[in-house]
C-alpha cells in the first residue's frame, strides 16, 4: 500500500512538472513589408472577379431600366388587390368571403350546442361514486 501511495505522489509531481514546461516557440510576427506583399498577392488573386462584377452591374442597370417602363398601379388598383387578398386570408379553405366564414361558424356552434357535455354526470355525488367504484374495480383486476 505504501508503494502504491508513493507511486501516486510521484506521478502527480511528474505531471505538474510537465505542465510547467515552456510553451513551443511561435513564429516571429510579419514585418510591414511582408504584410503588404501578402495583401498585394491576395488582391491580385481576387482581381479575376471584376469582370463578373461588371457583368452583374450592367444586368442590374438593364433590369432597372425595364422596370421603370412598366406602368405603376394606381391607389384604387392597390386597394382592390388588398381587399381581394384580405377576403381570401380569413379562411383559405372556405368559399372566399367573410360572410361564408360567419355562416360556417354559426353552423359549427349550433352542432356543438346540440351535443351533450362530456362528464356531466361527474358533477353529481352519485356519478362520482359510480366513477370511484369503476376505478376500484379496475385497480383490483
Amino acid at each position: 500500500m505504501n508503494k502504491l501511495l508513493i507511486a501516486l505522489i510521484a506521478g502527480v509531481f511528474a505531471s505538474v512538472a510537465a505542465a510547467q514546461t515552456a510553451a513551443p516557440m511561435t513564429p516571429a510576427p510579419l514585418t510591414k513589408k511582408e504584410k503588404q506583399e501578402a495583401v498585394q498577392s491576395a488582391t491580385q488573386a481576387g482581381a479575376g472577379n471584376s469582370a463578373s462584377t461588371q457583368k452583374t452591374a450592367t444586368e442590374a442597370a438593364k433590369n432597372t431600366a425595364i422596370s421603370k417602363t412598366q406602368p405603376k398601379m394606381t391607389t384604387a388598383e392597390k386597394n382592390k388587390a388588398i381587399k381581394e387578398v384580405n377576403k381570401m386570408q380569413v379562411n383559405p379553405n372556405n368559399s372566399g368571403s367573410t360572410a361564408a366564414t360567419a355562416t360556417e361558424q354559426k353552423a359549427n356552434t349550433a352542432i356543438s350546442k346540440g351535443e351533450p357535455k362530456a362528464n356531466a354526470d361527474l358533477k353529481t355525488k352519485a356519478g362520482q361514486k359510480d366513477l370511484s367504484k369503476e376505478l376500484n374495480k379496475a385497480a383490483t383486476k
